[in-house]
């Protein structure tokens, strides 16, 4: 090859070599983009009408400041059944549910109707499991008339205590025995209803409370109310024994003439007893009729042993003066005419005694389903097909220095209509704008 031809060559191939072997330069940054200045901070907005009451209810502020406020508001506040959900899920109370859903039907977009009307029918279904239609209710009240109640104590034997012990050989507490008498013979004749009350002074003693205007509502505070009677017959037996001042002690003597073992030699000798007896009228006291009733043996004696009858067992000494062996004995007989003497002047004096329709107060005891259970029932004077007004307790008035309850302040939540009656409880079907709760008020409604 020729000489020059080969060194171009070779200069040719090293040019290309130093070429491929050089870097290339880096291509130039974009220059850096200058940081947004920062927007401000948008404002944020004022809580919505329904977030504040929403707010009331989280710190559980009164019903009636919530209700209140939602009322004022109205269909402003754009609720929505979602909202029905929150509220309640946040303990809200039904008062509060039913003005919420008051205040859905009331306005909104239009596209919201539909909701509206189903969170409507939603509550009212809710409702349905405590809500009565009462007009729809068929009751029919009890045939004839109200019988007269009639209150009795146990009668007070205190003055004959001495003849009672000669009689039965120990104590016996007669005056129990006697009320069971009279009680069985009143039940039999069936003209009164009797409601036995063991201690009259502690309910005359609440109407001298109540006289001196602090009685609080819901207490059953006047005397009629207490008892639930129309009248009180109290009784004290001032002879138990013999009615000869002449004898000892009343009764039929002492040694081998004591009536306990009816070892009477005489053979003349009769059983007396004598009820002395007060009718009193429940509400105002006034003495309707007084009296004794005075009963005699019409036999002299015979041979039953009347303290053989005396139970001595498991305490004090008892003796069932209904029994029929006690009325064979003289003085049971002379007992038995006495008591049916009383109840012959009751059934005598039915007349005088005022019957009127007791200011029933009482409070709910049991929510069943549709079924409301009242704590006072017949013996109380609660009958069927009678109406109550119910009210929710708001608040309680206490005087301040002795923190009594005085008072209460209350609001109407429905009515209730008596189905059942039984003799301490009465249940009956519930209408109203807010679901019955155990302890709200029933005031009967006066026809």
């Amino acid at each position: 090859m020729n000489p020059f031809v080969r060194t171009s060559l070779a200069l040719a191939v090293g040019g290309a070599l130093l070429l491929a072997q050089t870097p290339k330069p880096a291509p130039a940054k974009p220059a850096a983009a200058k940081p947004a200045a920062a927007k401000p901070a948008a404002a944020k907005p004022a809580a919505s009408g329904l977030e504040k009451i929403f707010k009331m209810v989280t710190l559980k502020l009164p019903d009636t400041s919530v209700v209140s406020s939602i009322q004022a508001a109205g269909p402003s506040l754009l609720v929505t059944p979602d909202d029905l959900i929150r509220f309640k899920e946040a303990g809200a109370s039904d008062n509060v549910i039913v003005a919420l859903s008051n205040a859905m039907g009331g306005a909104g977009p239009a596209a919201a109707a539909p909701a509206m009307k189903s969170a409507l029918a939603a509550t009212a279904a809710v409702g349905s499991s405590w809500n009565t239609n009462l007009a729809s209710i068929v009751c029919d009240a009890p045939a004839g008339d109200r019988k007269r109640v009639v209150a009795v104590d146990e009668f007070d034997y205190g003055t004959v205590q001495s003849q009672v012990a000669a009689i039965f050989g120990t104590q016996v507490d007669i005056g129990k025995g006697i009320l069971a008498m009279f009680t069985k013979r009143l039940a039999e004749q069936g003209k009164f209803r009797v409601v036995e009350r063991a201690n009259i002074k502690k309910v005359m003693a609440e109407q001298d409370l109540g006289a001196s205007n602090r009685v609080k509502q819901g207490t059953q505070s006047r005397l009629g109310r207490i008892t639930g009677a129309d009248a009180i017959l109290m009784g004290t037996i001032v002879t138990f024994g013999r009615d000869d001042k002449r004898k000892t002690i009343g009764g039929f003597g002492v040694g081998p003439r004591v009536l306990g073992g009816l070892k009477i030699k005489t053979g003349e000798d009769k059983a007396v007893v004598v009820i002395s007896f007060r009718l009193v009228d429940a509400e105002t006291s006034e003495v309707i009729a007084t009296g004794e009733a005075r009963g005699e043996s019409t036999r002299k004696q015979n041979g039953v042993d009347v303290g053989a009858l005396v139970n001595r067992g498991g305490g004090a000494a008892t003796v069932d003066m209904t029994a029929a062996n006690f009325g064979e004995t003289i003085i049971g007989e002379a007992t038995m005419q006495s008591v049916d003497k009383l109840a012959a002047e009751l059934n005598g004096n039915e007349g005088k005694i005022a019957m009127r329709s007791l200011d029933i107060e009482s409070r709910i005891a049991e929510v069943v389903g549709a079924q409301i259970y009242l704590s006072t029932g017949a013996a109380d004077g609660v009958r069927k097909c009678d109406r109550f007004e119910v009210h929710k307790i708001v608040k309680e008035v206490k005087d301040p220095v002795t923190k009594d309850v005085i008072d209460m302040v209350t609001e109407k939540v429905g009515e209730l209509l008596v189905t059942e009656v039984r003799d301490r409880v009465a249940i009956g079907a519930y209408n109203g704008a807010v679901k019955p709760e155990v302890g709200y008020l029933a005031k009967k409604v006066q026809k």
